[in-house]
């Protein structure tokens, strides 16, 4: 046990991580991998979904003593049984996914969830279903409580004429006639909602079927058969795993920033960390009617078909690889959201990650945010990501928290300021350009002395890495994503017909993989795999990134980017600012984490604090570094000469989190090029 976290106090983790709904808990063992570089302890618990046993776990929990906080419970009767628990031992519990109308009712604010409720998703059906249907609404359960009261609350919202038809897949095979024009609501379980799918007819479907949010996992596809192309579902807002992640980020927040929290005082940090606002109760602000919930497609996940290469002998020794026709090297920002972009142009993708804790550096970025950059090339990317992802009124599902942008100008940068302010305004985003003493006005606490005027975004703020990047993960995985992680890449070789050979490193026990072509978005791995075929990548350095987070008393700032010292910060949840500079670290191992020295800390405060003065005595509260791949010349977004055909997208040092979403979808273009010039490939079975 890490002594520095188990002091921090821990954190109990209670979800289903065996029986029918283990695929659910599956989001709890990736929100703890997310937060691997922070010292904070997690410890899991299996309720298996059952409310019983969730009582039961919430007992053996607050009879243990060790725990600051308690995140999950997705199984809302179970959550409902445990909240007195946790309330009478003033241990605070943080909801992501309990969606049972009313849960929080008499709970004294002793909690926080941070999904809609089950009224809302009711609405969002209903309304889904009456969109597309010219005939009757049906609704149907599968036995449980859930889909009992989701039914109930259906026929409350819906203010048409409702069929509510019993439980049972014989029963609705054999009774329910549905006409042309139809449309059939399914409640319930997922795989008690898939075997009620599978038990229709194929010439008794409805035009129409839409299925409650439980079902929004790929497994549910698996189960489900072959009608599951005419199904749609309903799920939060961006997906549940962002929520998963927001509930584990600002748990993680809070007690790294104030490990002694305990009780009521712990909760309502948690609460000033996450990027959700919440009511008295501790439910989400905003209670219109549907707010919260959207109906998509559903999730398809490993049920993609792969596609195969050529034929192609396996060298001895080595099994049968894995076929795609584009795989990513890299599982951060870059490479999660390339893998995405490519799995929707409907290509099939494997992504391969280390999943090594510590190595990447994406957990950890300080994810500014801003359209403006100095540079031609810079800010039509981030231009592009902005329109294409940050400035969205769906943003804040990514992670993204709107606290407006500055970048502060030097005498030499006015000119081109004044050209991309320009080029902003274009593109419709609200930017001016400030003189030192309108910037000083604005913003008393920033020293302007030296500065020739700042460039204001109103728009811009940062990121939560972690919900951003499940918020990409989850995106990849609705568009059939196969994910292998942790996967240790040795090398890439030639295949036939200039597919890549992904070579994993030996003893590990991982099969190869064959793809038509090949992405690299590993960071700083890219050299040792792509430095032979590059020249520029023999320019390439890795440079540790530090920062720190202060306590700023209630100081409301913006982002900030200062280019004539480097310096460089943003808020962090309510009261603190995150701070960093740049520092002399070059040629390091590509490593992170949540820990800063005295002394690095007495560094970045005295480089920051002639540009933020408060920051000279504001107390420390906690810090993180990561590890960056510099280029002279910039990133590389490119093809790589020669064989196998490989796509590059690496080098961002340090700007890659707002560039993100325009790199991905440029990445994943220029490999979709080389497909279509090499002729493609044909469908196979999954992989499995």
């Amino acid at each position: 046990m890490d002594r520095e976290a188990e002091n921090r106090g821990m954190v109990a983790v209670v979800g289903p991580f065996s029986g029918p709904r283990a695929s659910w808990g599956e989001l709890l063992s990736w929100g703890i991998d997310a937060m691997a570089a922070q010292p904070v302890a997690w410890e899991t618990f299996d309720d298996r979904g059952e409310a019983p046993t969730g009582l039961e776990v919430a007992r053996r929990i607050v009879d243990d003593g060790r725990f600051a906080a308690v995140v999950g419970h997705f199984n809302s009767d179970g959550a409902a049984l445990a909240l007195p628990v946790y309330r009478a031992a003033g241990l605070a519990a943080v909801l992501p996914l309990a969606t049972r109308t009313g849960l929080l009712r008499g709970q004294d604010g002793a909690a926080v969830r941070l999904c809609p409720d089950d009224t809302g998703q009711a609405v969002a059906i209903a309304r889904a279903c009456r969109r597309t249907t010219r005939g009757r609404l049906w609704a149907a359960h599968d036995g449980s409580a859930y889909g009992r009261r989701l039914v109930s609350l259906m026929a409350e919202a819906d203010r048409g004429a409702m069929v509510v038809h019993a439980e049972g897949a014989k029963s609705l095979t054999s009774q329910a006639a549905f006409a042309p024009g139809d449309a059939l609501a399914l409640c319930g379980m997922h795989h008690q909602v898939a075997a009620l799918l599978r038990g229709l007819r194929p010439d008794n479907v409805p035009d129409t079927v839409v299925v409650s949010d439980d079902c929004d996992i790929p497994e549910f596809a698996e189960l489900a058969g072959s009608v599951v192309h005419r199904v749609r579902v309903a799920r939060m807002a961006g997906g549940a795993r962002g929520r998963v992640a927001a509930a584990f980020a600002a748990t993680a927040g809070a007690l790294l920033k104030r490990p002694e929290l305990r009780g009521p005082d712990l909760l309502a940090a948690i609460r000033q960390e996450s990027v959700a606002e919440f009511g008295a109760s501790g439910d989400l602000a905003d209670a219109s009617p549907g707010a919260g919930w959207e109906v998509v497609p559903v999730a398809t996940g490993s049920a993609t078909p792969v596609r195969r290469v050529a034929s192609a002998p396996v060298p001895k020794g080595e099994s049968e690889p894995l076929r795609c026709e584009i795989a990513v090297v890299g599982g951060g920002v870059v490479g999660s959201a390339a893998a995405a972009e490519a799995a929707e142009a409907g290509r099939s993708v494997l992504l391969v990650d280390s999943g090594l804790r510590g190595a990447g550096a994406s957990q950890v970025s300080g994810a500014l945010v801003r359209a403006f950059e100095p540079d031609d090339v810079a800010r039509e990317s981030a231009i592009e990501a902005f329109l294409r992802f940050w400035g969205g009124d769906g943003a804040g599902s990514g992670g993204f928290r709107r606290t407006g942008a500055l970048t502060l100008l030097g005498p030499d940068d006015v000119a081109n300021a004044e050209k991309g302010v320009a080029c902003l305004r274009e593109a419709r985003l609200p930017a001016e350009l400030l003189t030192p003493a309108a910037l000083a006005k604005r913003w008393p606490d920033i020293n302007p002395t030296g500065l020739a005027g700042a460039v204001w975004e109103e728009r811009g703020g940062y990121a939560v890495a972690s919900v951003t990047m499940a918020s990409l993960i989850g995106r990849g995985a609705r568009a059939g994503v196969t994910r292998l992680v942790p996967w240790e890449l040795d090398r890439i070789a030639e295949g036939p017909d200039a597919a890549a050979h992904l070579i994993p490193k030996p003893g590990r026990g991982y099969r190869p993989v064959m793809a038509d072509a090949v992405v690299v978005a590993a960071g700083c791995s890219t050299p040792r795999l792509l430095g032979d075929r590059l020249q520029e990548l023999g320019r390439a350095r890795t440079k540790r990134i530090r920062y720190a987070i202060f306590d700023v008393g209630g100081r409301t700032l913006p982002t900030v980017v200062d280019l004539t010292t480097g310096v460089w910060g943003r808020p962090d949840g309510r009261d603190g600012f995150l701070a960093g500079c740049p520092l002399p670290e070059w040629d390091v191992p590509p490593e992170s984490g949540g820990r800063v020295t005295a002394a690095q800390v007495e560094t970045i405060r005295q480089r920051v604090s002639p540009l933020l003065p408060f920051l000279a005595r504001a107390p420390f509260l906690t810090g993180a570094y990561g590890t960056d791949l510099f280029l002279p010349d910039g990133p590389l977004l490119r093809r790589v000469p020669g064989r196998p055909r490989t796509v590059v997208a690496a080098g961002w040092s340090g700007g890659g989190f707002k560039t993100a979403p325009a790199a991905a979808r440029r990445a994943a273009a220029k490999a979709e090029a080389t497909l279509a010039a090499s002729g493609g490939g044909v469908p196979v079975a999954c992989v499995r």
